[in-house]
């Protein structure tokens, strides 16, 4: 028989919370009371009779809400139902859930504007494009001159992995190469320990620039047709080497010419 869920707000206090429960994170950004409410009864396991204890986060407004969540089954309905009520948070949970949050959002605006890359992590845009250990080292980086563990410590009451749902708010950092390259990356998460937590970023495609802005090619499509604009010939050779190094593999051959213009050094790639 389909199962047939009932969303039920608890007016009175219920049972105890059974022992063998563990607390459950989810993330609702800029949810409405009955989206929160639906987000946390479908997160507890399905068919499964128990009690849970539902904890919602929304990074954006920075605000943990709390659920007791109860799954039995009805014999006269023959299927299992769920009920769930607001409860209130545990202060020292969110204290440290608001801290944490704080913190993550204070970290990454610092570096929105742009982190300078010394040449010895990795000197260019165009190396990090098809490289992802020199992403890592980029990344790695990067935590090294993030404050927010060493400033209000790791997280105790909160999960780890449950801070690492803020990457749904889609943070976007900028870095600047030795070469005066830039490129993006973004917030996929956090890894590691306790004792030993790190951001985790990764290239956004298509955000790689040269010197002068123009698009580091990251396919095949934004390498053929290509035109760019380059204020040198060595910039311009640069990149139309790189095209034909990477892109031009097997059949597809990809041709590059430059030209001195009125505005600099033209570069057009095409396939042959």
């Amino acid at each position: 028989m389909k199962k047939l869920i009932m969303i039920l707000v608890l007016l009175a206090a219920n049972t105890a919370t059974d022992a063998s429960a563990s607390g459950i994170w989810e993330a609702c950004n800029g949810c409405s009371d009955s989206q929160v409410l639906r987000r946390a009864i479908r997160a507890v396991p399905v068919d499964t009779p128990g009690q849970f204890e539902v904890y919602m986060m929304d990074f954006e407004r920075v605000d943990l809400r709390k659920y007791s969540v109860k799954t039995f089954y009805d014999s006269r309905e023959r299927s299992y139902l769920t009920a769930a009520r607001p409860v209130a948070v545990e202060s020292h949970i969110e204290h440290e859930f608001v801290q944490g949050v704080h913190a993550i959002k204070r970290d990454i605006t610092t570096l929105a504007v742009g982190k300078p890359i010394p040449e010895e992590v990795t000197k260019s845009a165009f190396d990090i494009v098809h490289n992802t250990l020199l992403q890592r080292r980029v990344s790695d980086y990067i935590n090294e001159h993030l404050s927010f563990w060493e400033t209000i410590g790791a997280p105790v009451s909160v999960p780890l992995m449950a801070f690492g749902k803020i990457v749904d708010l889609n943070f976007v950092i900028s870095v600047t190469f030795s070469d005066g390259s830039t490129a993006k990356l973004a917030l996929t998460g956090l890894e590691g320990t306790l004792t030993a937590i790190r951001y985790t970023f990764e290239l956004v495609e298509g955000s790689a620039r040269d010197a002068d802005g123009n698009l580091i090619p990251s396919n095949s499509t934004e390498a053929a047709p290509y035109v760019g604009v380059f204020s040198s010939q060595i910039l311009a050779d640069e990149m139309a080497n790189f095209i034909i190094r990477w892109y031009s593999e097997g059949g597809a051959q990809v041709q590059c010419r430059s030209e001195v213009t009125s505005g600099g050094v033209t570069v057009t790639c095409k396939r042959r």
